[in-house]
């Protein structure tokens, strides 16, 4: 790879990593820190031992460039300290103006740190010259898949502000929810907000990703194949015709020296 390329690449990446990382910190400051100062609850030292493992887990994140880790392990960290204390999830805290605040800020970390990860993938070699399918126009077919892909996106974004803005801001649901637990309404709100997480990502990962495997995966018999493949290699035996093919082979090893030498 030229030097120069490099370089940029280089450059890229430390830019992707940076805008991860600032945006990640922006959730975590918005979610727990002012949060916890409003509450009064950083003097407890499980909340800071928490709070410090969902950016360390941030960090170990974007250092390994790991999707699951970005995508996943940051935002279910971030969940403890919430579960040590329900207080910085309480509906005095979080306003409609400040939830919508903070909502921008998590849609902004999970669609940058999505798109950003792009930058980790190795560049396509400069000798390799473009198919001239490429320059034909679109065809409809992929043009109307590409409208189901940005409407699952929309709906992936709607669906989880919906659900939150049920459990925390809904006149109705929380009057339910203090005739039913008078007194309890913060923790089973933030009970409520954690099954909310639990449901989506469910939802997320066998709904909307399961509408996309058929296109994610591609060929459906080429997939098949090399997944008996893998299997097979995961085994480390041969398969049964080796042994026949090596029976074979030294029959007909034995017969030629038989021959040669009868």
């Amino acid at each position: 790879m030229p030097a120069g390329i490099a370089s940029r690449l280089g450059n890229w990446r430390a830019f992707a990593d940076a805008v991860a990382v600032l945006l990640g910190f922006n959730v975590w400051v918005s979610i727990l820190l002012l949060p916890g100062l409003y509450a009064g609850v950083w003097g407890d030292g499980r909340m800071v031992a928490a709070s410090l493992l969902s950016l360390a887990m941030l960090l170990i994140g974007v250092w390994r460039r790991s999707d699951v880790a970005l995508l996943l392990g940051f935002p279910a960290a971030l969940m403890v300290p919430v579960a040590l204390h329900p207080a910085i999830a309480s509906p005095a805290v979080y306003g409609t103006a400040r939830l919508a605040v903070v909502a921008v800020g998590v849609v902004a970390y999970l669609f940058g740190a999505s798109f950003f990860t792009s930058f980790y993938e190795a560049p396509a070699p400069a000798g390799v010259r473009p198919l001239s399918s490429s320059r034909q126009p679109v065809p409809d077919r992929w043009r109307r898949r590409f409208q189901v892909y940005r409407a699952l996106a929309l709906l992936s974004l709607i669906f989880p502000l919906v659900m939150f803005y049920a459990v925390n801001i809904h006149g109705d649901h929380l009057d339910q929810l203090r005739r039913m637990y008078p007194g309890r309404i913060l923790q089973m709100t933030v009970l409520l907000d954690l099954l909310v997480i639990l449901a989506w990502l469910a939802l997320y990962i066998w709904v909307f990703l399961g509408a996309l495997k058929p296109h994610r995966t591609g060929d459906r018999d080429l997939v098949t194949r090399l997944a008996l493949i893998e299997a097979d290699a995961r085994r480390g035996r041969p398969r049964p015709v080796f042994y026949l093919a090596v029976a074979a082979a030294l029959g007909l090893m034995t017969l030629l020296l038989y021959t040669r030498f009868a």
